[in-house]
């Protein structure tokens, strides 16, 4: 299938965890139409050998190490990659994690963890890219949801709510930042298995 009706040359998009999964095929999909990748993730070594397999095909693509569960790496992660590498005009909220267990013996730790690498994460890269977006009024934001926020399923509550979460901040932030030009959509994939 031809990829000109989606044509991203000149466009730059970063992709939260987009070293493996989902995010790794995104960010390929978004290479192979044209666009100059910035990757994110927090294990160095992955991250080099996702850059390398981007390269060696021909993309565009520069990694960014930083935690999407830390806000203030999170700020200068950001200003680092707007002012040195170029604008984001594409983001991909991928990253995430799972753990399960029982409702009744979650521990509150995993619980929080979830949540916070899930449902605050994307909030906190989509607060901190959107400001850039909001003052060029331009900007695409594309949250990776699930059907676990649609339906209910045995060990994975914590995962439930935080995707159920994602699917109402998606919502509500397309409707915040429609007059800045900005459109927010969320994807909501089934379960997927990668070899690692």
């Amino acid at each position: 299938m031809s990829l000109s009706l989606f044509n991203l040359s000149g466009k730059k998009a970063l992709i939260t965890g987009g070293t493996q999964g989902i995010g790794f095929s995104i960010a390929n999909g978004l290479g192979e139409a044209g666009a100059s990748l910035v990757v994110n993730a927090r294990n160095p070594e992955k991250l080099t050998q996702c850059i390398q397999q981007l390269q060696a095909k021909g993309i565009d693509a520069t990694g960014a190490l930083f935690d999407v569960t830390n806000a203030e790496g999170i700020k200068e992660a950001i200003q680092h990659i707007e002012t040195h590498i170029g604008p984001i005009d594409i983001l991909v909220n991928n990253a995430g994690i799972i753990r399960r267990a029982p409702a009744e013996d979650l521990p509150e730790k995993d619980w929080n963890e979830v949540i916070l690498t899930n449902l605050t994460a994307p909030f906190l890269v989509s607060k901190y890219v959107g400001q850039h977006m909001i003052k060029r009024k331009s900007g695409k934001i594309i949250n990776i949801c699930s059907l676990m926020s649609e339906l209910g399923r045995d060990t994975v509550s914590a995962y439930a709510a935080a995707k159920g979460g994602i699917k109402m901040l998606t919502r509500n932030l397309a409707t915040e930042w429609a007059p800045h030009n900005i459109q927010i959509n969320g994807i909501h994939p089934s379960s997927v298995f990668h070899q690692s």
